[in-house]
């Protein structure tokens, strides 16, 4: 071997050496620089649970059995600095405390941020079902009803939470068992009916007069049908009071 191959043979030893000491050095680095990045990002878990927390401080908990928040997900590539201060959190345009709604969270430093989570609200508690088949007409009465815990949330159109508001009403549909009672599905029950004969009483101050008349209309307690006198055979206009009774001032 001569002399320049054992210097440059030297020389590549030398630089292996200096090689493998900066492969090692970077590897050390690597977990430290990592582990800043990391800790310099907003968890995804304490913006969800913000946001969580928020949802569940304006809901009206009294008007209801019990409330259910199910949070939405994070695009995991999704990269936020950490806030110094605590997030914002406001309902997006259009979103309400029930059903799927989005929370608008906000960092407000000099480096803000803003980000969107979406959420499922479940809102729980008891309305009136049918105990038993009704039919298009029936009075209802207690027997016929019975509460269930339902999703609130889902049901669209009014519903009863009390058998007391429905008692005496009259269905206007047949229901089959286990339905929602709805506010549509009923009306105040029907006390005349056309062509029945009803008494007409006519009051004022110190008097009052009774006649007999055949009632024109269909009608409930309060409302006003049309009623043709037995004796004169004119046509009054009166407000029911009860069943077969009609009053005119």
């Amino acid at each position: 071997m001569n002399i320049g191959s054992v210097k440059l043979s030297r020389y590549a030893i030398y630089s292996a050496f200096l090689l493998n000491i900066a492969i090692i050095s970077t590897s050390y680095a690597d977990p430290t620089t990592q582990s800043h990045d990391k800790q310099s990002l907003h968890n995804h878990q304490d913006i969800k649970e913000t946001a969580r927390q928020f949802l569940d401080a304006n809901i009206n908990k009294s008007q209801f059995s019990r409330i259910k928040i199910t949070m939405g997900q994070l695009d995991s590539r999704l990269k936020l600095s950490k806030c110094p201060l605590p997030l914002t959190a406001t309902l997006a345009p259009g979103s309400e405390f029930a059903g799927k709604t989005t929370v608008h969270l906000r960092c407000s430093t000099n480096n803000p941020w803003t980000v969107y989570i979406s959420a499922r609200i479940n809102l729980f508690g008891k309305v009136i079902q049918t105990a038993s088949p009704l039919t298009k007409g029936h009075i209802i009465r207690k027997g016929d009803l019975h509460a269930v815990e339902e999703d609130l949330s889902r049901i669209k159109y009014g519903y009863f939470t009390s058998k007391e508001h429905l008692i005496g009403k009259q269905l206007k549909r047949r229901l089959p068992q286990n339905r929602i009672v709805k506010a549509n599905y009923v009306k105040a029950p029907t006390l005349v009916k056309r062509g029945e004969l009803v008494s007409i009483v006519a009051e004022n101050t110190g008097y009052s007069v009774k006649m007999t008349g055949t009632a024109m209309n269909n009608g409930a307690k309060g409302e006003r049908i049309q009623v043709k006198n037995s004796s004169s055979k004119r046509i009054v206009e009166g407000i029911i009071k009860e069943a077969g009774v009609v009053s005119i001032n």
